[in-house]
């Protein structure tokens, strides 16, 4: 009996395995075609339950960060700053920045999005929302973006289609000033494909709040992001095949897990060559290079170093996790994030306009 049932679980996890695998495959060979399907899914159960949509679209938007008031004044000295969150995120990511930046005199603004759906609809999304805040007086503003919000951002401001810089130009949306991206797979994400436990994340984190809709799992996005985050998707492509856009700061913050700092194994390896014959440095070097990439491609557990980086654009290396490099684990914890100080020094350089 021990046996069967042992046999049972390893021909269980083998086809486990094996339908992961071939998931992966149709996903990778069939991206269109299963954006396609999976865009026709979720505009048929809008279709069908058109009060469900207008109460799952009451809840997105570009809010104040300390309610509808707070988004009113106009003074021309306060800069605002516009916060993005990535797939799947219940909205604890910016516990520590949001408090943060308007600790230090900034005006905070969170942007709400179908995070699941098709990462250009998102973009135009936050075009629409961008024009509304056009007319309220904001000039130069900032973006924070942490991980798909980066390329989300990068969409908005580079694509032909909606021509940002065009209608910032003509006074129908702010002058974007800087843009900074934390923990975001510019060149895409593998584990994008296997969003499963993200998605459970944020559907439990609404069932638990008490203000859960349900099929908002299908209404905020069928999974189509998921396909555009593939590494080499043609969203992936076409995105990286443009111009960065142009008149604003860029800087790229990635995390890595490991607890060698490239600068740690570069003094590490320069101490060995010193004890060690000339004749041994090459090799020495080559081990350290190993480290590095594994140091690099481990990344922050979801963006490797190397999907972060960005052609031309400043990049800075902290540890942690795709999470802990922006946030923590609960409100009473005295630990700073370490993409915290870089972005606040950013802002204030960036404000005192050197």
């Amino acid at each position: 009996m021990n046996n069967r049932r042992r046999l049972f679980w390893i021909i269980s996890i083998a086809a486990l395995f094996l339908l992961a695998a071939g998931y992966q495959f149709l996903n990778r060979s069939h991206i269109d075609e299963s954006k396609e399907v999976r865009t026709l899914i979720r505009d048929s159960v809008k279709q069908r339950y058109p009060d469900l949509v207008h109460e799952m679209q009451s809840r997105y938007g570009l809010k104040p960060a300390n309610g509808p008031d707070s988004g009113k004044e106009e003074d021309s000295g306060i800069k605002d700053v516009i916060l993005i969150h990535g797939m799947d995120d219940p909205g604890k990511v910016w516990m520590n920045l949001s408090p943060l930046l308007q600790a230090n005199g900034f005006r905070v603004w969170i942007l709400s999005y179908p995070n699941d759906q098709p990462i250009y609809e998102s973009a135009r999304f936050f075009f629409e929302e961008m024009k509304r805040l056009g007319g309220t007086g904001r000039a130069n503003v900032s973006i924070v973006a942490h991980s798909m919000g980066g390329l989300v951002a990068r969409e908005m401001l580079s694509n032909p289609e909606l021509s940002y810089g065009r209608a910032a130009l003509e006074g129908r949306v702010p002058t974007i000033a800087d843009l900074i991206m934390v923990a975001t797979p510019n060149h895409g994400s593998e584990l994008a494909q296997f969003r499963i436990l993200g998605e459970f994340r944020d559907q439990l984190a609404g069932l638990l709040s008490g203000d859960y809709i349900w099929l908002q799992g299908i209404l905020d996005g069928a999974g189509e992001a998921g396909l555009d985050l593939i590494p080499d998707s043609p969203f992936m492509k076409a995105l990286n095949s443009r111009p960065h856009p142009e008149g604003l700061s860029m800087i790229v913050i990635a995390g890595v897990m490991t607890p060698w700092k490239e600068n740690d194994l570069e003094r590490f390896i320069d101490q060995i060559n010193n004890k060690l014959p000339e004749s041994a440095h090459d090799s020495v070097a080559g081990v350290g290079d190993v480290l590095k990439s594994m140091a690099n491609g481990l990344g922050d557990g979801l963006v490797s170093v190397d999907s972060a980086r960005l052609n031309g654009i400043p990049l800075h290396i902290v540890q942690g996790n795709h999470l802990s490099i922006i946030r923590n684990v609960s409100k009473e914890s005295e630990r700073v994030p370490p993409a915290l100080p870089i972005i606040m020094d950013f802002m204030h350089f960036s404000l005192s306009g050197f």
